[in-house]
Formats: structure tokens, C-alpha cells, sequence
């Protein structure tokens, strides 16, 4: 039996399953064992961890439990949680002042963007991916896909929130409306290979 043409065949497959947009993306591992959280960032991705961000200004004191920004931009931290041209990762683990139920953690990003940020004063809120509860590593929480539309431009983003005895985990990547949808494969393999709780 000739098994060149299925070799061939084979081969033709295994290319083409790569070099479909679902193809996994290579990445770092990054994360934290005493803040319960790991997470891949795709290995050609600029990433500042907590002592950069610091530097730069990007946290003040106190300082969370864990923070991390990412980006293929040098930089990230500079345009991090905006409608960027390029996309975004933002980690973080800190205590909150208040227990959120699973239902509202969802709400978090939008809420700090509108509330914090001049430029998304008065900005609409519209649903990519309905909010749907997620549970792991003994965490309970919530995920959405979610579109900020403001006078600074249109941001995209997926955003999972988990909290846990007065903690918080919060992960979210995008950028603008058009960035997202040509990384959304990137995008989601990150936010869906975050490990937090027992599970990290």
C-alpha cells in the first residue's frame, strides 16, 4: 500500500489547521502563585509587571496584589483600556472594599471607565457577548464581551471578573472596535487560558 498521497493529504491538513484564524497562538506563561492566578501572553507581546508600572506611574500606593499589562506595542501601559490600535492584556489581583455578587463583577470595567476616564463621560455601553456567570479554582464570577462607544473612539473589549472574600481578579484585553475584531482569536485564547483559584 502507497501511503504517500495520505501523507500528503495529512500534511495538507495539519497546514491549513494552522494557518486558520483558530490556530493556537504561541505564548509566556506569566502569573502569580501567592495572588492564584496564571495566564499565557503571546510570546511577541511587550509585557510591564508591577515594578515597571510603578516606575512609570502607572499604580500608586498600595500597590494590588498583582498587576500586569501586555501588549505587541512597546510600551502598553500607555494605552492600556483604550480604543488602541493595537491590542491590550490587563491583569490584576487587589482587595476591594466591597464584596460584589457574581452578577455585577461584570459591570466593573465599564463602570471604572465612565466614572474615572474624561473621555468616556457620557459613553454607551453595548453587549458583544452577554454577561454569563463562570465558576473556577474554587472562585465564583462573571464574563462578558462588551463595546464602550464614547467621543474618544469605539473600545472592545472580554472582560472576566471572579471575586472571593473581599479579592478581586480581574482580567481584560481589547482595543478599538476595529483592532478587536481582527485579534478577537488572540483575545480570546488569553482571557479563556486564565487559571485562577486552586486551579492556577
Amino acid at each position: 500500500m502507497n501511503l504517500a498521497p495520505l501523507k500528503f493529504v495529512l500534511a495538507t491538513a495539519l497546514l491549513a489547521a494552522l494557518a486558520r484564524p483558530g490556530a493556537v497562538v504561541p505564548s509566556v506563561h506569566e502569573g502569580d502563585l501567592a495572588a492564584q492566578i496564571s495566564f499565557g501572553v503571546p510570546e511577541d507581546w511587550v509585557v510591564q509587571n508591577e515594578q515597571e508600572l510603578s516606575k512609570s506611574g502607572f499604580i500608586v500606593p498600595p500597590a494590588p496584589l498583582f498587576v500586569l499589562v501586555a501588549s505587541p506595542s512597546q510600551s502598553p501601559s500607555s494605552f492600556v483600556l483604550e480604543a488602541s490600535p493595537a491590542p491590550w492584556l490587563f491583569v490584576t489581583v487587589e482587595d476591594v472594599p466591597r464584596i460584589l455578587p457574581p452578577s455585577q463583577t461584570y459591570e466593573l470595567l465599564p463602570q471604572y471607565l465612565l466614572q474615572a476616564e474624561p473621555g468616556y463621560y457620557g459613553a454607551e455601553v453595548k453587549t458583544l457577548v452577554a454577561h454569563h456567570p463562570v465558576q473556577q479554582g474554587g472562585l465564583s464570577g462573571s464574563t462578558a464581551a462588551l463595546t464602550l462607544v464614547s467621543s474618544v473612539g469605539s473600545t472592545s473589549f472580554d472582560e472576566l471578573a471572579y471575586e472571593k472574600g473581599g479579592q478581586l481578579w480581574l482580567i481584560v484585553a481589547g482595543c478599538s472596535a476595529s483592532c478587536y475584531d481582527s485579534n478577537l482569536t488572540t483575545i480570546v485564547q488569553v482571557v479563556n487560558g486564565v487559571r485562577v483559584g486552586t486551579a492556577a
